[in-house]
C-alpha cells in the first residue's frame, strides 16, 4: 500500500534544459523575422521560459512556493514596460519575488 502512495519526484525534463530551450527560442525568435508574427511569439515564449526556469531554479522550498513565485514574476515583468503607478506595482512584485527567493535560500 505504501508503494502506491509514494510519488516520483524526478522531473521529466530538468529545469536547466527548460532555461536553455527558452534561450534557444528567444535567439531564434529575435534573429529571424516573418510576416505572420511567429518569430515574435517564439521570442516571447523563449523569454518566458527563461524567466520561469531561472526563478524556479533560484527558489528552494516547497513546490507551491516555487510555482507561486514563478507566476508572480511572469505577471510582473510586463508591468515594468508601462509608466507611473503600474511600473511601481511591477517593480514591487519583482522585489517580492527576489525577497522570496532570498528568504527560501537563507532559511535552509
Amino acid at each position: 500500500m505504501d508503494a502506491l502512495q509514494t510519488r516520483s519526484r524526478t522531473p521529466s525534463l530538468p529545469e536547466s534544459s527548460i532555461v536553455l530551450l527558452g534561450i534557444l527560442f528567444a535567439i531564434v525568435g529575435l534573429t529571424f523575422r516573418d510576416s505572420f508574427g511567429f518569430s515574435s511569439l517564439l521570442a516571447a515564449i523563449g523569454i518566458g521560459l527563461v524567466i520561469a526556469g531561472t526563478v524556479y531554479i533560484a527558489v528552494e522550498g516547497p513546490e507551491v512556493v516555487r510555482l507561486s513565485l514563478v507566476f508572480i514574476s511572469l505577471v510582473a515583468l510586463p508591468l515594468l514596460s508601462y509608466g507611473g503607478v503600474v511600473r511601481w506595482v511591477g517593480g514591487s512584485m519583482i522585489g517580492a519575488v527576489v525577497g522570496g527567493a532570498l528568504y527560501t535560500r537563507i532559511s535552509k
